[in-house]
């Protein structure tokens, strides 16, 4: 259904979010007709200063051009917000409705109580068949810092190297090829302690996902949210209270926010000119890996091959055996990014107008497809992502 503001769909989505909390209180199983509240974390390519009007436009062409099952329909409705849309979806056995949130036109909010695997798939069209959106990318080292958000109640981890085989895994020294894991329980963060050990799987232990129990400010004590966060940006809640949900949401987004803007403030390459003079600002992110590169040529063609989940394309120049320069186009944006690989770093060079997201996504995805310990630095050293 349509809403007319952002607080009828607010009532609409916590109504939701303690009907199945309840359900799974005394019953331990959802009820046939309902699903959790999700939201998908979205970031578009819009300035922060854009409209709503330009938002607006670009979430109705979005919406409007995706390839749908035969039978489906899609129906964009405005609201009387000029930041908040909603879409009637209709799919084979099921209808729901999303509702978009641009109030910042850059970041956008999506929420649903439609099922996951659909809903999981209408995101993918949206970020995948266009240039003009991406999924928010969260590193494992920032879902361990939303832990401590509020009380850590279970983990997922994530890792498969089959992404990049540059290596032969049948080989006696040859790394873990994949490692998943969910855990619930307030133990959640021993165990991770536990796997990160040096004789254990420190290379292979990425955080997926996190739930946490959060309460937002001057909320009682039967007010909260029990979310869970994973990396690619969708979070999935239940409890008792929408706006513990949104709060924690919000939380999340700044931080998420906080980072882009770092990045494309301290690090892209410019030239300004003053008085005649130009002055070169700007410097390259390193990613650097413990444990060596295999094999460049096969890890550069992975990784700069188009493909899902890197999104870079590029034509790997070998100008040693142990060294070759990529000139790449980020498919987000289809903006230019120049890359420096050697067996121990990878060197991104941000030019100025390209999107900080495509560090981040690169930088969030060699965790879960290369190497859980590889680091993001400036030149001296210091970390590039700080919580």
């Amino acid at each position: 259904m349509a809403v007319r503001d952002r607080q009828q769909m607010a009532q609409i989505l916590e109504e939701r979010m303690t009907r199945t909390y309840s359900s799974l209180s005394e019953r331990q199983e959802l009820e046939p007709d309902t699903s959790l509240v999700k939201t998908y974390l979205l970031e578009a390519h819009l300035p922060e200063t854009a409209g709503a009007t330009d938002a607006a436009k670009l979430a109705e062409t979005g919406f409007s051009r995706l390839s749908m099952p035969k039978g489906s329909q899609l129906r964009v409705h405005e609201s009387e917000e000029p930041s908040l849309l909603s879409v009637e979806v209709k799919v084979p056995r099921e209808r729901f409705v999303v509702y978009v949130d641009f109030t910042n036109p850059r970041y956008w909010l999506v929420h649903s109580m439609g099922s996951s695997n659909v809903l999981d798939q209408l995101v993918s069209k949206l970020v995948n068949d266009g240039p003009h959106m991406d999924r928010v990318w969260l590193s494992a080292g920032f879902l361990e810092y939303v832990s401590g958000m509020g009380s850590f109640r279970g983990l997922g981890l994530d890792f498969d190297r089959r992404f990049v085989p540059d290596v032969d895994f049948d080989a006696s020294d040859a790394p873990v090829e994949f490692l998943k894991m969910q855990l619930w329980g307030n133990k959640a963060a021993a165990i991770l302690d536990i796997l990160r050990k040096k004789r254990a799987f420190p290379h292979e232990t990425t955080l997926s996902k996190v739930k946490v129990k959060f309460r937002g400010e001057g909320n009682t004590d039967g007010e909260f949210s029990l979310d869970d966060v994973k990396y690619d940006g969708k979070i999935t809640a239940r409890g008792t209270s929408f706006q513990s949900h949104i709060a924690l949401v919000s939380h999340i987004y700044r931080l998420y926010t906080k980072q882009i803007r770092n990045l494309e403030g301290r690090f892209s390459l410019r030239a300004d000119e003053n008085n005649g003079r130009v002055r070169l600002s700007g410097e390259p992110v390193n990613l650097l890996f413990k444990r060596p590169i295999r094999d460049l040529e096969v890890f550069c063609d992975k990784v700069f091959s188009c493909g899902e989940p890197f999104r870079l394309w590029g034509v790997p120049v070998h100008l040693s055996p142990g060294f070759c320069r990529i000139e790449a186009v980020d498919l987000h944006v289809g903006s230019p990014l120049r890359f420096e690989v050697a067996p121990s770093f990878v060197r991104v060079y941000l030019p100025q107008g390209s999107c900080g997201n495509s560090v981040v996504r690169l930088y969030t995805n060699l965790q879960h497809h290369y190497d859980s310990l590889v680091k993001a630095e400036d030149g001296d050293g210091r970390p590039v992502f700080e919580f």
